[in-house]
């Protein structure tokens, strides 16, 4: 499939054009949850540089059983059911030149099933349009209702509805559930690059992606935009690495690219020039051991990446049994640790419970008690799932419990008083909607505290719900 080619740097005015590759895939499209596996194939003159491919989503793997002067990669679709464009790119290193990709668009289809209420009786022929394709007809029940099965591809974010029978004419536009995911690809070239020599960056989605639709960080080298999509890359003195991670602005995508760095050649010493010819001296001959060779000192280490914090605020209730119940708040600051897939944060936090009852004693009167707590303690939270902008974490932790308890009552003196504390375990499941930097979190948790003394038997573990925000760059 030919796709269009990058602009061309704007320094480079008179490069000739690059042939796109005569790239072809079975099948065109992929009806998710029915389509297992794509199988690509590139064909592979003789002479030709290292082929590269890259995919948006998906796993994109060579065969091993490709014939002569054809290269096949088989990608399998990503575990998702929601409609998306993937896009599969190949290029070739050119020398000091940025490379020009070829693109190909797969397709991913999503099904689903449609509830059309005609609000007539039976008989009525219902037909379903998305995009270009009708689905139907089918009879509706007695109710006037039917249930249609159709497949909605990328882009799509409406349906229409055809109704038709001896009464009525009917023709509706009904929204569809549909993310707005959209690809994202990021490559480097050449590979591995030069210390000594400019490499480049192309972000890709269904066509080039500036600059000012990403928030880029990049690590191991300095960066600079030659044309939409296109970056010249310098490394910097030292990095073993190079490690990109490109996310559009919108949130609706993201992609991670790493690259090694390779030492520049050093250059042999000129050969010194013969000396004169000498006259012949009778000398004794002493031989004596070469110096040893110094050896090169060990590449520096690369550097350290910096962690991302993140800032997290939660309100809700929990319940734990009896009058163990009431509202509750919580605040806490993380760090992102390094390695383990950038997946783990470690953070602290800081929370407040409170449960109030209201009892009456025969012959005594009403008592008021009231039971505060203050949990402080440490957390891991894992990301186990990320689907576009919908991520799932995981989150365990521990810690102490400063707790308050102050009833009062008629036939008290002074107010009864007591302090104390007490541990805390918790595990917790984790649902957040990333906008930016700022992303919805809903929590469930369940915990265990348990303050039992003479005067106080209170719990302030159960099972809590709770809604808040995280802020994260």
């Amino acid at each position: 499939m030919r796709a269009p080619l990058l602009y061309l740097l704007l320094a480079l005015p008179t490069l000739a054009v690059a042939e796109p590759f005569q790239v072809t895939a079975v099948p065109r499209q992929v009806v998710l949850g029915r389509d297992a596996v794509v199988v690509v194939r590139v064909p592979r003159p003789p002479g030709m540089p290292v082929l590269r491919a890259a995919a948006s989503s998906g796993h994109l793997a060579p065969l091993a059983s490709s014939p002569p002067g054809e290269a096949a990669y088989a990608w399998t679709p990503p575990d998702i059911r929601y409609p998306l464009l993937a896009v599969l790119a190949f290029w070739v290193d050119r020398p000091g030149l940025p490379p020009e990709p070829t693109f190909l668009h797969i397709p991913l289809l999503g099904r689903t099933t449609l509830n059309v209420d005609t609000r007539g009786g039976p008989g009525t022929q219902v037909v379903v349009r998305v995009g270009e394709k009708d689905f139907g007809p089918l009879p509706t029940d007695r109710r006037g209702r039917a249930q249609v099965p159709v497949e909605v591809p990328p882009g799509v974010r409406e349906a229409i509805v055809l109704a038709t029978s001896k009464r009525q004419k009917l023709r509706r536009t009904i929204p569809l559930a549909v993310p707005p995911a959209q690809p994202l690809i990021a490559l480097l070239s050449p590979l591995p690059l030069r210390e000594d020599a400019d490499g480049w960056l192309v972000t890709l989605g269904d066509g080039p992606v500036p600059g000012a639709a990403l928030h880029l960080r990049v690590d191991g080298a300095a960066i600079e935009e030659e044309g939409p999509g296109v970056f010249r890359l310098r490394p910097v003195p030292g990095a073993r690495e190079i490690h990109v991670e490109a996310r559009r602005t919108d949130g609706t995508a993201s992609a991670q690219v790493s690259g090694p760095v390779e030492p520049a050649p050093v250059e042999p010493p000129a050969p010194p020039e013969p000396p004169a010819p000498l006259a012949p001296l009778e000398v004794p001959l002493v031989w004596a051991p070469p110096p040893p060779r110094a050896r090169p000192a060990p590449p520096p280490a690369p550097r350290p990446r910096a962690p991302v914090w993140a800032v997290q605020v939660l309100g809700g209730v929990f319940v734990a049994g009896g009058d163990n119940q009431g509202p509750q708040a919580s605040l806490a600051l993380g760090v992102r640790l390094p390695g383990l897939g950038e997946r783990v944060f470690l953070e602290a936090e800081a929370g407040w419970r409170q449960a109030t009852t209201h009892f009456t004693l025969e012959g005594l009167g009403t008592v008021d008690a009231r039971v505060r707590a203050l949990p402080l303690g440490v957390s891991a939270r894992i990301r186990v799932l990320e689907l576009g902008r919908l991520s799932l974490h995981g989150r365990v932790g521990g810690g102490a419990v400063s707790y308050t308890h102050q009833a009062t009552g008629s036939f008290f003196d002074t107010p009864l008083a007591q302090r104390g504390w007490t541990s805390l375990g918790f595990v917790a499941v984790q649902a957040a909607w990333r906008l930016g930097w700022v992303s919805p979190v809903v929590e469930l948790q369940g915990a265990r505290a348990l303050a039992s003394t003479p005067l106080v038997e209170a719990r302030f573990g159960g099972v809590s719900a709770s809604v808040g925000v995280r802020f994260s760059p």
